[in-house]
């Protein structure tokens, strides 16, 4: 018999340097997806690393220039419900003017009218009921809450509050805020186009300095890291309230529009401001929250605070009330009053040491992610991935050290995520994709070892076949004998609800059917005029030929040496030795009997039976298959397993296809005298 495995064939591994580029050309398209196209990862994870930096800054000391007149939680309790009547609000501006603070600002938007004025009281009336009411002993100027707030903001040269609108249009209000004048390259800036300005109430509105916008802008994750100095409407652009402030006392009345190497700046006077496009600044938190000085405006309405407090300092009146919702997430507190919000905005305008982010940050983050994703590529081509990604990644960590030295030195927030998100995710992937290199590699491998073993097992067995009168349809009919017994006694032993035989799983009869071919290949050491002699044995020819068990033992465990886990050669040496012993104990090398006969030994021995019985041989004929049945069921509980002969009735069927299906092809004739089904015993030693 010739051996029949066919040669392994099928896609050979990737080159190691050709899959590495791919996987990096990959990289870098992923690289330029999330860090051109889709940058909201990437940004969310540099903010992350710029918070920490941030709320390490912030732990410096505490700003002194502008003071916070708070309408708190006991300001509400202690004047009643809000709104306030005006002339409160206005009894703190003219204290807090009284003091001569640099600037004075009023965050709170007083876009309705007083309706506790007794002006508006008496309208009511005459509207409503046809009455005309008289209060007497009114001082001159306080029958209108609304003027006479508009005549304290006036005396205190205030800068009030603004809201603009981006989703509805207004009728132009009363009095329109002032403009700011902007010049220089103003095509370098971008800011949001409001639709409608929400203004103070008309005497309120025309008492103010000044005016600026209240609106603060979050990022995607809804924190405030940036508040937008300028916003236009039609076609003007107005500040912001920290931005109107400082104009105010600075006594400026335009911007100039630059740009430098990291972006826009806007040049306020002597001030340089860095901004984005959307002429945003980044915000400094010196502190945390609650770091400016907070005058309760309860006290001052009772006049129980000290007003040196406020003298030569920049003074807001705002509110860090939690009922009126003015609360908001920072990188150094998840709830930060809005009102110190744009307390830190003026300071940053005030000492110029400024954040600031470069124009071009999708660039900043492509780059150097780029370089470590090629990087990545040319260490993994050259070291192992442990290595390979270790290295990538200490590159890596490089740009987030240097961005970090820069955001704490020179306050310049440039992306850092971006290049490690590269090494951690090229590392992942190329490791990946090696690895699925190696367990094709491996695969192959293993598929070439199968093939030499199933070379190996079919060349020994074709010698052994050279050696005896046995087709090499044996082999394959022996081998589908002994799978369908072992499956056929596995739905037996099933059948009482519980597993009879728990070792004949799918493994174990792939096994017994890769190890079946082996069984006589003890027969090489046999000599000729024994094993081909015609008739019967004399009993000193019967003690020759069954050491071919012994022989067959020896052989395959002689080419089992020095395989690790070799399981298939280990059941062929079991099935080699133990497919003559029979079930009485009267078979033959040591005389088992019973379940002491391995498993695999007793479905060779009916297998093997019935296919010395079933196909002519040099000295025997062909039976019939009745025959052969009759003959089995007679060595049932001798020869045989009993069980094993029920597995084989319920097979029988399956039997037959198989010795039909593999039948020789070309049969050999019996040499005379050849013997008779009475003389032919199953368990012939040359079977």
């Amino acid at each position: 018999m010739s051996p029949s495995a066919k040669p392994v064939s099928g896609p050979a591994a990737i080159p190691r340097g050709r899959l590495v580029a791919a996987v990096t050309v990959a990289g870098l398209l992923l690289t330029a997806l999330f860090c051109l196209a889709e940058p909201g990862l990437v940004r969310l994870a540099d903010n992350r690393i710029l918070d920490g930096l941030a709320s390490h800054m912030a732990q410096g000391p505490a700003p002194d220039r502008v003071v916070i007149v708070d309408i708190d939680e006991e300001s509400l309790s202690a004047a009643g419900q809000w709104p306030w009547p005006r002339y409160l609000t206005g009894g703190i501006v003219r204290r807090v003017a009284a003091a001569r603070p640099l600037g004075v600002g009023v965050d709170i938007l007083f876009s309705e009218p007083d309706r506790t004025s007794i002006a508006t009281i008496r309208s009511a009336f005459r509207r409503d009921f046809g009455l005309d009411i008289a209060i007497t002993g009114v001082p001159r100027g306080m029958e209108d809450n609304d003027s006479y707030f508009g005549g304290v903001l006036a005396g205190a040269e205030a800068v009030g509050a603004v809201m603009h609108l981006f989703d509805l249009v207004i009728p132009d209000p009363e009095n329109l805020p002032r403009p700011v004048h902007v010049t220089g390259e103003t095509t370098a800036i971008d800011p949001a186009e409001a639709t409608g300005i929400l203004c103070n109430a008309g005497p309120i509105q025309a008492g103010l300095a000044s005016s600026g916008f209240i609106n603060v802008e979050k990022d995607e994750d809804g924190s405030i890291r940036r508040v937008p100095l300028l916003h236009r409407f039609q076609g003007q652009y107005y500040p912001s309230l920290a931005l109107a402030l400082f104009m105010q006392a600075r006594n400026l009345r335009q911007l100039r529009v630059e740009t430098d190497a990291l972006g826009p700046v806007l040049v306020a006077g002597d001030a340089r401001i860095p901004v984005d496009r959307g002429a945003r600044m980044r915000l400094r938190f010196d502190g945390g929250a609650r770091a400016h000085r907070f005058v309760s405006a309860a006290d001052v309405l009772r006049g129980a605070h000290d007003p040196a407090l406020f003298e030569g300092r920049m003074v807001i009146v705002g509110s860090s009330a939690a009922r009126l919702n003015d609360l908001h997430h920072t990188p150094v507190s998840a709830n930060y009053p809005g009102t110190e919000v744009h307390a830190v905005a003026l300071d940053n305008l005030f000492d110029g040491n400024h954040l600031r982010s470069p124009e071009h940050a999708a660039a900043y983050r492509f780059i150097p992610a780029a370089l470590v994703t090629v990087l990545a590529g040319l260490l993994f081509l050259r070291a192992g991935p442990l290595q390979a990604g270790g290295a990538t990644l200490a590159v890596a960590m490089v740009m987030p050290a240097v961005g970090s030295a820069l955001f704490l030195w020179r306050g310049i927030a440039m992306p850092m995520a971006a290049p490690v998100m590269a090494a951690l995710a090229q590392g992942a992937l190329l490791s990946l994709a090696l690895y699925a290199r190696e367990q094709r590699m491996a695969y192959v491998r293993l598929l070439q070892l199968n093939h030499a073993r199933q070379m190996t097992l079919e060349s020994m067995t074709a010698v052994a076949e050279s050696r005896d009168e046995i087709s090499g349809a044996h082999i394959k009919r022996t081998q589908h004998y002994v799978r369908a017994l072992a499956e056929a006694l596995r739905d037996i032993g099933r059948g009482g609800g519980r597993e009879t035989y728990p070792q004949l799983t799918e493994d174990y009869i792939e096994l017994l059917f890769h190890s079946a071919p082996l069984h006589d290949v003890g027969k090489v050491a046999v000599p000729d005029s024994v094993l081909f002699k015609p008739g019967k044995l004399t009993d000193e020819e019967y003690v020759v030929i069954r050491q071919h068990v012994r022989h067959g033992r020896n052989i395959i465990a002689n080419a089992a040496q020095g395989m690790e886990d070799d399981a298939f050669l280990h059941l062929a040496a079991e099935i080699a030795w133990s497919h003559h012993e029979k079930w009485d104990g009267s078979g033959y090398m040591e005389g088992l009997a019973g379940e002491t006969i391995p498993l695999s030994g007793r479905l060779m021995a009916l297998a093997d039976v019935y296919d010395a019985l079933i196909c002519a041989r040099q000295y025997k004929p062909a039976f019939p298959h009745a025959k052969v049945r009759e003959m089995i069921l007679q060595g049932r509980g001798t020869h045989f397993d009993p069980a094993v002969v029920d597995a084989f009735l319920l097979a029988e069927e399956e039997f037959k296809t198989i010795a039909e299906t593999y039948r020789d092809t070309e049969p050999r004739p019996v040499s005379a005298p050849g013997l008779s089904g009475a003389e032919m015993q199953p368990g012939d030693p040359r079977q």
